[in-house]
């Protein structure tokens, strides 16, 4: 009996199987990895719908905000191109307005040319000298200075408007008007003929009443005018407003408004 009772005992106790542990140990992993993937599984999804769901929280206002900027970009490009269109209207304008500007400009300094052609001014007379009547003083004084045989027909006289000089300074030139263009063009050519003019033993001058455009005009003749004094058998004059008319030997004549141009051409 107690034999039996021994073989029992020696029997539980006996070595398992070895496959049958690596059989149980081979299903044990493949649980774990199955459990595992689905963990891995389950947790992506959970951070994927958390994720989409964030950033589908940011997106949508920008979104709403690119669509106002898409808005906003065609109305300024609208904008841009009626801008466009009334900036090429407005150039359009502007060079008409332009010409048109010239040509007034032009013709109002021809007007005021026109309307000083029969004054002359006298440079060099002492301040206070003409008293209260410049009028008839001018008239006497360019009969005495020109030894005109009549005292020259005037409509009026007076000095430049502007300060009177202070002690010392060079006076006023007179601006005299000269009722007939004839008689102006005679008190200028006498002038020219009986330089240098005194008057109480100072020197005075008798110039055309130029404009200050038209003056500077003339005035930037001066060189070529000063080089054709050197050419012989060549006559010369500068024309209103501001043309130099040159004569050749041949007679052949020639005008120039442009000062580069006749300069070249003397050259």
């Amino acid at each position: 009996k107690n034999d039996k009772a021994t073989r029992s005992r020696a029997d539980h106790e006996a070595p398992a199987d070895p496959d049958a542990n690596s059989m149980l140990l081979t299903k044990m992993q493949e649980m774990l990895n199955d459990s595992r993937t689905d963990l891995i599984n389950r947790f992506e999804k959970i951070v994927s719908n958390v994720v989409k769901r964030e950033i589908s929280a940011a997106v949508t206002p920008l979104e709403a905000k690119i669509a106002s900027f898409g808005n906003a970009i065609q109305d300024l490009e609208r904008s841009a191109s009626d801008q466009d269109g009334r900036l090429a209207a407005l150039e359009a304008s502007v060079n008409s307005l332009n010409v048109l500007v010239d040509t007034l400009s032009k013709k109002c300094e021809d007007l005021e040319g026109r309307s000083r052609l029969n004054n002359i001014r006298l440079v060099g007379v002492s301040e206070g000298s003409e008293g209260q009547q410049p009028t008839k003083f001018a008239s006497t004084l360019l009969q005495d200075l020109l030894g005109l045989d009549a005292k020259p027909a005037l409509d009026q006289a007076h000095r430049t408007l502007r300060a009177r000089p202070a002690e010392g300074q060079p006076p006023r030139p007179f601006v005299v008007r000269v009722t007939l263009l004839q008689e102006r063009n005679e008190i200028l050519r006498r002038a020219r003929e009986s330089y240098p003019l005194l008057y109480k033993g100072k020197r005075v001058f008798i110039f055309p009443d130029y404009s200050t455009s038209v003056a500077k005009k003339r005035a930037s003749f001066t060189k070529v005018k000063k080089e054709l004094h050197s050419c012989p058998g060549i006559k010369f004059g500068l024309l209103f407003p501001a043309i130099l008319r040159i004569t050749l030997p041949n007679g052949q004549i020639r005008k120039f408004e442009d000062p580069a141009l006749a300069a070249d051409f003397v050259e």
